[in-house]
């Protein structure tokens, strides 16, 4: 009778504990959802934006975009809670370090220091190409290239062409903005532009630059898996973003975002 009573009171206390323990961790989900609602995470892109994904609405004046359509799904799940905020490419990425800041959008091949942050998985591949204000040769060459100025982005690295900046078959000329570049390639003061093949489509259909054209390249001088980067406290996060991204994917919506994305541009 004794061992009976002994093991009815370790049972009970064995459930008394577990119900403190699943009352803790229900205490804990609120808990955890009043912390999302009050501590929203922090986006920052880099001013202006990079179309098509992500940029300021003229009219609206709201960030919007491959990236933001991908995270709709999850934000108003109330999964995350992200807010928008501008900055320039170098401070972007320094924010991030200095934990000002808690996701961009980029490459991690482009990361000044990559161990050091966490990629989601790719949404897109990101391809950049030479532009001028002729057109290239079919057997264009970087390797035939000699002591050519191109324009570049302050801030921006360009692992590609680092060898021939080393070399100085390319000298860089850098510059604030993707406006900027151009127009000192109309005015002759360099040889090259570098855009990624969106930019360029976009910056041309401006009115300054009306009745001009520029040729890109005949193959891209860099493609890479273009990425959201989180800071390394924000694994989770990371994990809900990229099973979103694969759900997106495999539905083919991803697919269908980004030619939308495409067409604004090309439409404007």
């Amino acid at each position: 009778m004794e061992k009976k009573l002994s093991f009815f009171k370790k049972s009970f206390v064995c459930s008394f504990k577990r119900g403190r323990v699943s009352k803790i961790l229900i205490l804990s989900y609120f808990a955890s959802l009043a912390i999302f609602a009050q501590q929203p995470l922090v986006f920052i892109v880099n001013y202006p934006g990079s179309e098509p994904y992500l940029y300021i609405d003229r009219d609206t004046g709201l960030y919007m975009g491959v990236i933001p359509d991908v995270l709709h799904g999850i934000m108003a799940n109330h999964q995350l809670n992200i807010k928008f905020i501008s900055n320039s490419r170098r401070r972007s990425e320094e924010y991030m370090y200095l934990g000002k800041a808690d996701l961009m959008m980029l490459s991690k091949s482009w990361l000044q220091y990559p161990d050091k942050l966490i990629a989601t998985k790719a949404i897109d591949q990101h391809r950049s190409y030479l532009y001028q204000t002729s057109e290239f040769s079919k057997q264009f060459s970087l390797a035939t290239v000699s002591h050519k100025i191109i324009c570049t982005r302050k801030g921006f690295s360009y692992p590609n062409l680092q060898p021939y900046f080393d070399s100085g078959q390319l000298i860089r000329m850098d510059l604030s903005g993707h406006r900027g570049m151009l127009r000192v390639l109309f005015k002759k003061r360099c040889d090259y532009i570098i855009y990624n093949e969106y930019s360029a489509i976009a910056i041309i259909k401006e009115p300054e630059f009306r009745g001009k054209k520029i040729y890109r390249s005949p193959d891209p001088i860099s493609s890479v898996p273009l990425n959201i980067i989180l800071r390394p406290k924000f694994f989770a996060e990371k994990n809900i973003i990229d099973k979103q991204i694969i759900q997106l994917q495999q539905s083919g919506e991803l697919k269908r975002i980004i030619e939308k994305h495409r067409k604004n541009i090309a439409d404007h």
